[in-house]
């Protein structure tokens, strides 16, 4: 039996794909096809055919989606960067882990998706093996779909800033795809946590376990309402999701001395931090998303929006909390 075509599974020629046939917003920039050729993985290599469950919507892919020119004289290219699904061809060269029928959690590099467009938006993706690692059987593949950038994007900014039991954190973008994880950790880890977000989006946010939450949209001033309600208690530590510049030049009014402002947010005109956010997706080897959810005392859970709606408004992308499913 050849490693590329198991005998147990029937892997279609052609799959269901979103694909980007030209610039724009992504109700308009992507096109549902179903007439994608399947990948297919060569018998010596380490590489392995996954059949996606769900895979997360970023907020900077949504930017790549508005400003990345199309390449001419190229098919049109499949988006999104991480995944979760089930192993249904593998090379030889494979670590037995991952053997078929493994349920596993994947992403894609960067080059991939923007030089030759293999993206996560797709039935079946083909990734080096070391962009893979094997789900625990108590985590499902909807949890798990988003914490590969997201997740550890997350775990990195509670790590840096230390958080642990009896710390004040605001997390502002707390209902984003980094900062509905990042509310998670902190609360797994003993914090008090303020969230900051949108009162549309207060339901979310409180129900990921917020101490207190803050509607942005309901103050003129941000932080001249931290300063008034947060001066005489301050923060250990600022989390910022969203990339307000204003948390950190007015800090020393609802920060201590001592702490910490943290900022992975798009800083304007999101450029920079799309690329940050993105740098973990450069080629190394999955490895931190094995320590998030059960690792770090529970499971982080995410927005799901069905395969058919995934690019339906401009919503699901910025908010970056959708995660599509395939099944």
């Amino acid at each position: 039996m050849s490693p590329s075509t198991p005998s147990t599974l029937s892997i279609p020629p052609m799959m269901r794909a979103w694909i980007r046939p030209s610039r724009g917003p992504p109700a308009t920039a992507l096109k549902l096809s179903s007439a994608q050729p399947t990948p297919t993985v060569a018998a010596d290599s380490a590489d392995i055919l996954i059949r996606v469950s769900h895979s997360a919507l970023q907020f900077s892919s949504e930017f790549m989606l508005r400003y990345l020119p199309v390449l001419p004289f190229l098919p049109p290219r499949v988006p999104e960067l991480e995944f979760s699904g089930t192993v249904v061809a593998a090379g030889s060269r494979a670590p037995p882990e991952l053997n078929v029928g493994a349920r596993v959690v994947a992403f894609h590099s960067l080059p991939a998706v923007i030089l030759w467009g293999e993206g996560a938006l797709a039935e079946y993706v083909r990734v080096p093996a070391a962009q893979a690692t094997r789900l625990p059987d108590e985590i499902d593949l909807v949890t798990a779909s988003g914490l590969v950038g997201c997740g550890s994007t997350a775990l990195k900014m509670a790590r840096t800033a230390a958080v642990g039991a009896g710390d004040r954190v605001l997390i502002n973008g707390a209902s984003s795809s980094v900062g509905s994880v990042l509310v998670q950790i902190c609360k797994m880890k003993g914090a008090t946590v303020v969230g900051v977000a949108s009162g549309k989006n207060e339901g979310l946010v409180r129900g990921l376990g917020v101490d207190e939450f803050v509607d942005y949209t309901a103050h003129t001033s941000l932080p001249a309402y931290l300063k008034s309600e947060y001066g005489t208690v301050p923060f250990d530590a600022i989390l910022d999701c969203a990339g307000v510049q204003a948390l950190y030049t007015h800090s020393a009014d609802y920060v201590k001395p001592a702490g910490m402002v943290i900022n992975v947010g798009t800083l304007g005109d999101g450029v920079g931090a799309t690329f940050r956010n993105c740098e973990a997706y450069g080629g190394g080897e999955c490895t931190d998303t094995g320590r998030l959810g059960v690792g770090d005392g529970g499971s982080a859970e995410g927005v799901f929006v069905d395969w058919d709606e995934a690019c339906e408004g401009e919503g699901r992308y910025q908010g970056g909390t959708g995660l599509t499913g395939f099944n």
